[in-house]
């Protein structure tokens, strides 16, 4: 038996940082972690000024149908090949990386429960609720550190992906199990978290 935890949110809201944060706490033999932006189509058949124009916060942007294949599959304690993406070039790398199931099964990304059927998929649906002005900064030194893109490229990038979240990503507050706030300490994030499930995950030891 396992639980499916998503985490969804804006962009820079703190997903990713409360996600690996509950990674630490219990260790990789008790979380297993699927971050649904591995799950981007690969773009490699296209140039590189045409991989620009890609909305990438959209649903279409990324394969949900695999996604959903590996998270089920997780949960009926199978491992699965996570694709491997690079960011700065939008394609998908020639390997996998191979993710073992366990009892707690985190899902993270903007578009985690864009859909109903991707909802279904979750016992707790957690949102990161962060204002944009402290998100803005966050992606800002995210995406000019790890994906060595310039300001003019990530401003771009930000008016489109919170164009979009305002359509899909958003919803999941309507829907969440727990809201918990992004501009705190992280370790008051997963405190909040665990004691929202932590009884559940303690059901499976």
């Amino acid at each position: 038996m396992n639980v499916v935890v998503a985490i969804a949110g804006g962009s820079g809201s703190g997903k990713s940082t409360l996600a690996e944060s509950l990674l630490s706490v219990l260790g990789p033999e008790r979380v297993a972690v699927l971050p649904i932006d591995a799950y981007y189509h690969d773009l490699s058949q296209l140039d590189s000024e045409a991989r620009e124009k890609v909305n990438f916060d959209h649903p279409d942007a990324l394969d949900l149908a695999l996604f959903a294949s590996h998270v089920a599959g997780l949960r009926e304690g199978r491992p699965v090949q996570c694709p491997a993406y690079e960011f700065t070039t939008h394609c998908r790398l020639h390997y996998s990386i191979t993710v073992q199931p366990q009892s707690c099964i985190v899902v993270e990304g903007i578009l985690v429960a864009a859909t109903q059927e991707l909802r279904a998929l979750y016992d707790e649906l957690i949102y990161v609720d962060t204002d944009a002005q402290v998100r803005w900064p966050r992606r800002l030194r995210r995406d000019q550190v790890e994906r060595g893109r310039d300001r003019q490229s990530i401003e771009l990038f930000w008016a489109r992906a919170e164009g979009t979240f305002r359509e899909w990503g958003c919803r999941a507050k309507d829907y969440a199990d727990l809201v918990i706030r992004g501009d705190q300490p992280t370790e008051a994030m997963v405190a909040t978290l665990l004691a929202h499930v932590g009884e559940r995950l303690l059901d499976l030891d």
